[in-house]
C-alpha cells in the first residue's frame, strides 16, 4: 500500500496512489511524505520513475539494517533503523524501516505497522502547517518513535518494580494456593520477558541514535531549528540508552536474587530430608538389632519386649529432635 500526504490549496490531503491514476504524478511531486507499507514491485518501480531515487528491496533493507548502512547519494539521504513493535502482548520485536529523505519529501518503506506511524499520521493531518517538507516530517516521525520507545520503557520500569516487590517481599514465595517452585518459575519467566524487552529497546535506541547523528551531520547549515531539534532528540536517545543499561543491571540483580532464593529453598528441602533421615537412624538401628535371628536374645521372650522396642524408638527420635532444635539446626 502506497499512501501519499501532499499539500494542495493550503490544505494537507492524503491519497492512495494505487487509486489516483489520473493525477498520480502530480501528487508525487507535491507530496511531503510517501509511506510504503508492504509495497508491491510495481509500486516500487513507479516511485523510482517519478522521484528518480533508488528504492531498496526488502532484502536490501534487511542487509542495510544489519550493516547499519547510512549514506547520502545525489542529494538524497538513505537511512535504515530498527523500529520496536510488538507481534503480540508479550513478545517485542524490532524490524527494519527505511527512510529516504529528499529536500521536499520523505519516503518510508516498512513491512510492519508500528503504533508510532499511525499516531504520526493523525498528528500530521491535524497540524499540516508544521510539516511543510520532508525534513519536517522526518523530525516529527522520529519524535513520535521516541515517544513510543519511552512508553515501552515506562512499561519496563513498572514491570521491574512490580517484580522487585514480589521477589523481596517478606512472604515472596509463601502461597497457600501455589507451589513455591512454580512461583519461582513464573518469576524467572517474567524476568526473561523483561530482559528481552529491555534488549529490544536498547537495540532500537542505538539504531535511532545513529540515524539522528547522521541526520544532524547531513543537515544544511541554514536549518538551524532542525539542527536544534535533532540535538534534543540525540540527548533523549542518550538518556534512554543510559536507562536501558541501568535496567539491564537491575534485571541481572533480580535474576541473581531469584536464583539465590531458589538455592535457599532447595537447601531447606534438603535440610528437611536430611533431618528426617537422622530421626529414623536410631529406630532403624534398633529394629535392625531385633531383626537378627540369634538364639540367645532375652528380649525376644519378654511379653513387653515389643512395646519397649517401639517406645525406645520414639524416645530416641524425640531426643534427637530436641537436640537439633536447641542447637538451632531446625
Amino acid at each position: 500500500m502506497m499512501t501519499a500526504y501532499y499539500h494542495e490549496d493550503g490544505a494537507l490531503k492524503t491519497a492512495l496512489l494505487a487509486r489516483a491514476k489520473d493525477n498520480r504524478a502530480a501528487i508525487c511531486r507535491a507530496s511531503v511524505w510517501i509511506d510504503l507499507q508492504n509495497p508491491m514491485p510495481e509500486e516500487e518501480r513507479y516511485l523510482k520513475e517519478h522521484l528518480s531515487i533508488a528504492i531498496p528491496t526488502r532484502g536490501e533493507i534487511w542487509r542495510n539494517q544489519a550493516l547499519n548502512r547510512l549514506y547520502k547519494e545525489d542529494g538524497t539521504t538513505f537511512m535504515t533503523a530498527a523500529i520496536l513493535h510488538k507481534i503480540n502482548s508479550t513478545h517485542p520485536k524490532t524490524s527494519a524501516v527505511t527512510f529516504i529523505l529528499t529536500e521536499r519529501c520523505l519516503v518510508t518503506i516498512r513491512h510492519i505497522a508500528p503504533t508510532s506511524f499511525s499516531h504520526f499520521q493523525q498528528r500530521l493531518l491535524n497540524n499540516p502547517a508544521v510539516f511543510m517538507n520532508g525534513p519536517d516530517v522526518l523530525e516529527g516521525l522520529l519524535q513520535e518513535m521516541f515517544m513510543r520507545v519511552a512508553w515501552h520503557m515506562e512499561l519496563l520500569v513498572d514491570g521491574v518494580d512490580d517484580l522487585s516487590r514480589r521477589i523481596f517481599d517478606d512472604h515472596a514465595f509463601e502461597n497457600k494456593q501455589g507451589n513455591p517452585s512454580i512461583l519461582m518459575r513464573r518469576v524467572l519467566q517474567k524476568l526473561g520477558s523483561l530482559a528481552d524487552l529491555n534488549s529490544k529497546i536498547h537495540e532500537s535506541l542505538q539504531s535511532l541514535e545513529r540515524m539522528l547523528i547522521f541526520s544532524r551531520k547531513t543537515a544544511r547549515p541554514d536549518q538551524i531549528e532542525l539542527q536544534e531539534d535533532l540535538d534534543m532528540l540525540i540527548s533523549d536517545a542518550e538518556a534512554l540508552l543510559s536507562q536501558t543499561n541501568f535496567m539491564a543491571d537491575k534485571i541481572n540483580f533480580q535474576l541473581d536474587a531469584t536464583l539465590g532464593m531458589i538455592n535457599v529453598e532447595q537447601n531447606l528441602i534438603s535440610k528437611i530430608f536430611s533431618t528426617v533421615a537422622v530421626f529414623f537412624l536410631p529406630p532403624t538401628l534398633i529394629s535392625s538389632i531385633y531383626g537378627m535371628n540369634f538364639a540367645h536374645m532375652p528380649e525376644l521372650h519378654w511379653q513387653v519386649g515389643y512395646p519397649v522396642a517401639l517406645s525406645l524408638m520414639v524416645a530416641v527420635s524425640t531426643i534427637t529432635y530436641i537436640y537439633f532444635k536447641r542447637r538451632g539446626w531446625l
